[in-house]
């Protein structure tokens, strides 16, 4: 058997080879079984299947790091460019015939118009940008291999989503299954957050509610309630305070799982869990109603 790089770790060059059928017998085989036994590298073969890269937030990442100054003086010369050096030049003799050539030649030379130092602007900025995506999505030789969301898209559903990834059934199997101590512990956790829900609005059918935790992200708080669904499959409802525009359900993929996530005027909410979409897609449903 091939000795496929002494059984290293599969890259995303190695992923997207096995994706474009590059990789045949021993090479494909090493990858599919790296898959089957990894899942995140599972959700990273899937996000590159389905061309899933988070370009609208790594171009958000540019208003914080494109060098704006810079770029402001730029602009400013190229609508008021200053004038150019006067030079004391001796009268050249009139040309009889130029070839073609030398008139191309002549019109290289001529001094740039305001409207070209403009297009110049806008073309630096345009390799910078390109210049900056790409070292966040493409390694670079000699980088190590990377597997993971770019920094940019590592919102607190990418974080949510590599905690639920460590969850198996007995994390949460012998949770304390006091009603009355988890409907106090529920109303302290969701106070952080401006919220007095009951034990019944975060209930439904087939989760079985386990404990709420109160984490921390970026200095704010993020509850998150875990249930069991049939007894085995840990799933998560979270909710975070939020100043972003309200938005409906939309539907994602993280760390091998399954999300559906909304936005109320006030809050984000996510449920997450390693669930058909589809049956994920009722759940949220059920509690986005109970929290209307």
């Amino acid at each position: 058997m091939i000795n496929w790089r002494d059984h290293g770790p599969v890259t995303d060059e190695d992923l997207v080879a096995y994706l474009d059928g590059q990789l045949e017998g021993d090479l494909s085989e090493y990858v599919e079984r790296e898959v089957k036994m990894d899942r995140g590298l599972d959700a990273r073969l899937e996000m590159l299947s389905q061309g899933m890269r988070p370009f609208d937030e790594a171009y958000d990442m540019l208003l914080y790091e494109a060098p704006k100054k810079r770029l402001k003086q730029i602009l400013q010369l190229a609508i008021e460019p200053p004038p150019p050096p006067v030079e004391e030049t001796e009268p050249e003799p009139e040309p009889v015939i130029e070839p073609i050539v030398s008139q191309v030649e002549e019109a290289s030379r001529e001094p740039w118009g305001g409207w070209r130092k403009l297009a110049a602007a806008f073309a630096f900025f345009a390799v910078f940008a390109a210049g900056l995506i790409t070292s966040r999505f493409v390694d670079m030789p000699g980088d190590p291999p990377r597997v993971t969301l770019a920094p940019a898209a590592r919102g607190w559903r990418a974080a949510v989503a590599e905690y639920q990834a460590l969850f198996v059934k007995e994390t949460l199997v012998n949770a304390s299954l006091d009603g009355q101590a988890q409907s106090a512990n529920l109303r302290t956790a969701l106070s952080h957050i401006g919220l007095d829900l009951s034990f019944d609005k975060v209930s439904v059918d087939p989760l079985d509610f386990k404990r709420v935790e109160v984490l921390n992200f970026k200095g704010k708080p993020l509850v998150q309630m875990a249930y069991l669904m049939h007894g085995d499959t840990p799933v998560s409802f979270c909710i975070i305070k939020s100043g972003k525009p309200a938005h409906g359900m939309k539907s994602e993929r993280r760390e091998g799982l399954n999300i559906v996530h909304w936005r109320s005027k006030d809050h984000g909410y996510m449920i997450i869990g390693d669930m058909p979409d589809k049956e994920l897609g009722v759940i949220a449903h059920k509690l986005k109603q109970k929290m209307s």
